[in-house]
Order: C-alpha cells, then sequence, then structure tokens
C-alpha cells in the first residue's frame, strides 16, 4: 500500500478563459496611465492568476480538468475546486464508473473521492470559481503589480507558472492566498 495519496497528473482542457481580473482594473491598480505595457500587463495577469492558483491549489478561474491520481488510501481532494461538476471517472482498466455504484464522493464544493481505492484513477470535472471572492481577485491584483513593478530584476514566470517554485509570489498575496491554500 502506498503511504500518501497524490495527483499523478493534471492537464487543463481550457478553451478561451475569462481572466478574474481585466486590463483595466490592473491598470488602476498599479497606477499606469499609459497604453504602451498593456500586452505585457495583459501576460502578468494569465500568469499572476496561474501563479496563484498553484500556490493554493484553487481554481481561480473555472476549468476542464483532467487528473490522473493515486487514491489508494481514498479520500483524495479533487484539485483546483471548487468543483462545479464532475464528467467522468474512469479507472486504471479504462472501465467508466458510475457514482455510488462504483465510486463515492463527499464534500460540497471542495470533493473528496473516497473510493475506488486504487491507483491511476483518471478524473475529468469542471472546477474553479465562476465568480472569485475579493480576497483572491486581490491577490491576484498584487501579484499582478509585484510583477509588473519588480519586472526589470529578473524573469518572474515561465510559459506554465504551476510548474515553478513559488518563491516569487509577492508578500502581499502570500499574505492574501496563505488562508485559501488547500496544497
Amino acid at each position: 500500500m502506498v503511504a500518501y495519496n497524490s495527483v499523478l497528473d493534471i492537464e487543463f482542457n481550457d478553451g478561451a478563459i475569462t481572466e478574474p481580473v481585466n486590463l483595466s482594473e490592473a491598470k488602476n491598480f498599479c497606477k499606469v496611465d499609459i497604453s504602451t505595457d498593456d500586452a505585457l500587463i495583459t501576460s502578468l495577469i494569465v500568469a499572476a492568476r496561474q501563479m496563484c492558483e498553484a500556490y493554493t491549489g484553487v481554481g481561480f478561474v473555472e476549468h476542464e480538468i483532467t487528473a490522473i491520481l493515486n487514491n489508494e488510501n481514498g479520500g483524495i481532494y479533487l484539485p483546483y475546486g471548487p468543483i462545479v461538476s464532475i464528467t467522468s471517472v474512469v479507472d486504471k482498466d479504462g472501465t467508466t464508473l458510475i457514482l455510488d455504484t462504483n465510486y463515492t464522493v463527499s464534500g460540497n464544493q471542495f470533493i473528496r473521492l473516497l473510493t475506488p481505492k486504487e491507483n491511476d484513477i483518471t478524473v475529468n470535472y469542471i472546477g474553479g470559481y465562476s465568480t472569485l471572492p475579493e480576497p483572491l481577485k486581490l491577490a491576484v491584483l498584487n501579484q499582478v503589480y509585484y510583477t509588473y513593478d519588480q519586472r526589470s530584476q529578473s524573469v518572474y514566470f515561465v510559459s506554465d507558472p504551476r510548474n515553478e517554485r513559488f518563491d516569487q509570489l509577492g508578500p502581499i498575496a502570500k499574505m492574501l492566498l496563505n488562508p485559501y491554500r488547500r496544497v
């Protein structure tokens, strides 16, 4: 038996995402009144949201998610909740499982997969907020500002910040996000 449940792989099957912070809000927060940095700030909004999501394990926007899980001990949380709906649960043999017959869950917004207690379970679901709570939106704005302000010091984000270390999160963003961390 494995000592811990774990997320083995995760994929975001996103189409067009509407960011929880728009360019106008970010520019106002950063006190930027020129348009020459609009493309940069737009990129920083996406990166800041992704960094905040990865730091907390919470979905700041609705995502279509495919997660491959080790649930041998049962009770693993589905990452990047709150969970809107579960589309399918497939075991390692490729059998699609049916709720309450072959798999059970617990929780309202942040769902735990109680059974089956197996490795290599693939779960497809919709997770994340449709309307981001204000403290989380403020964290994204603070991270946009921090990254924009520190942009000449070094590179603070990569093409997929979910895979990067999060020492680069600004101190105010971290302070705002810490009560929401689920990782």
